[in-house]
């Protein structure tokens, strides 16, 4: 195993997915788990998430659904992005959902199900503000009646996607609200029932029950982090990096440090090589700007992050090789999450978690071995 390491701590998502149960009240959950489960594993997440009751799992591509099949996942899978008219024939063989927002990509889906014997079930999606799929409101009925025509597809969801749930100005939040609701209406009265209404995401979750309608989507909520900064669930992150220091070396006045030299030491320092680098999603920005723990005290990463490894430069501190270095969670009393590494990257929590290389390995272990001796990194059973 590498000295680099994800450490995924499995009660923890449990224990986030069964405060956001409770908290919804019986509402049907689906679980997002694209983008490799925001980095923490999509296959373990899917089974853990799928194992305390999710009713559906949401994946942004055709080939994350097949790779839950393949591992053996029989639960629900919704393709949150539109699907391609080729793409049909692997809809049928593996039991995916599709987004509707194209009535010729629906077409090719409807004759390609029909000549394998199958329904396709298909979520409708309504393009309310956030302008990247879905059909405008006013065709939502014409479009529907459509696809009552075309034999071998199946309705079962109609959903919206708030553009602006996480902004303390909710003002063009309702305005969605206010027309999702109406095309709700609308496609009651036509005579269509749709089991699936949905629209909250993480952040619409936690602020607004109003919207949270037959099935919600939370997302970076199930892995501990706060969809915004208001109102908050007692969740928390399930994921910590960690590697070992791999090279010290004491630097004089007027050395420089990893490429470009743009950190010089100012005065005699000790620095230390750390393996991680921008290829396993330890980004080249946060040279100069981040700090990692080491013996449970924080220092900072000097110099250019280079593509395996990074320099730290612990000072007079007495850091040997071998020693542990925490890149993302708890060491002792300090603490570094997706959030402040975030503001050091100037980005989001979502690109710090779903950028974790898949070469840096998961190790999952439960909550009574996470904080156990070091040497449990070494012995327990890891996935990548």
């Amino acid at each position: 195993m590498r000295a680099t390491v994800a450490v995924v701590d499995t009660e923890q998502l449990r224990q986030n997915f069964r405060i956001v149960q409770e908290y919804v009240a019986g509402r049907a959950i689906l679980a997002v788990v694209k983008a490799n489960a925001y980095g923490h594993g999509l296959i373990e997440c899917a089974e853990i998430f799928r194992q305390e009751g999710a009713a559906m799992l949401g994946v942004a591509y055709v080939q994350e659904g097949i790779q839950l099949r393949q591992a053996g996942n029989p639960a629900p899978i919704l393709v949150l992005t539109p699907p391609q008219p080729e793409e049909a024939a692997l809809y049928c063989q593996f039991e995916l959902q599709a987004v509707a927002c194209s009535l010729s990509v629906m077409e090719h889906f409807a004759a390609e199900a029909r000549r394998r014997g199958v329904r396709i079930r298909i979520h409708l999606a309504v393009d309310t503000g956030m302008h990247r799929e879905g059909i405008e409101p006013a065709a939502v009925e014409g479009f529907l009646e459509r696809l009552r025509e075309l034999e071998g597809l199946e309705l079962v969801g109609l959903w919206t996607h708030f553009a602006s749930a996480d902004e303390p100005d909710a003002s063009f939040l309702w305005t969605q609200w206010r027309q999702f609701q109406e095309v709700v209406q609308r496609v009651r009265r036509a005579g269509f029932s749709v089991p699936y209404i949905h629209a909250a995401n993480s952040a619409a979750l936690v602020r607004f029950p109003e919207t949270w309608a037959t099935l919600v989507r939370p997302g970076i909520v199930l892995y501990g982090y706060q969809p915004w900064e208001g109102e908050r669930l007692p969740v928390r992150p399930a994921l910590q990096v960690k590697s070992r220091v791999v090279d010290c070396r004491r630097l004089r006045p007027g050395d420089g440090v990893s490429y470009h030299r743009f950190y010089v030491a100012e005065r005699e320092t000790t620095v230390v090589t750390v393996p991680i680098g921008y290829a396993d999603g330890y980004r080249y920005s946060l040279g100069g700007r981040a700090v990692c723990l080491i013996h449970g005290k924080r220092f900072p990463v000097v110099g250019a992050v280079c593509m395996d490894e990074i320099v730290v430069d612990v000072g007079d501190e007495p850091v040997q090789i071998g020693d542990e270095v925490v890149l993302l969670g708890e060491q002792g009393a300090e603490a570094i999450w997706a959030d402040e590494l975030a503001c050091w990257m100037r980005s989001i929590p979502y690109e710090v978690l779903s950028g974790l290389s898949i070469r840096v390995p998961r190790l999952y272990v439960g909550t009574e071995q996470l904080y156990d001796a070091d040497e449990q990194l070494q012995s327990a059973p890891a996935r990548v």
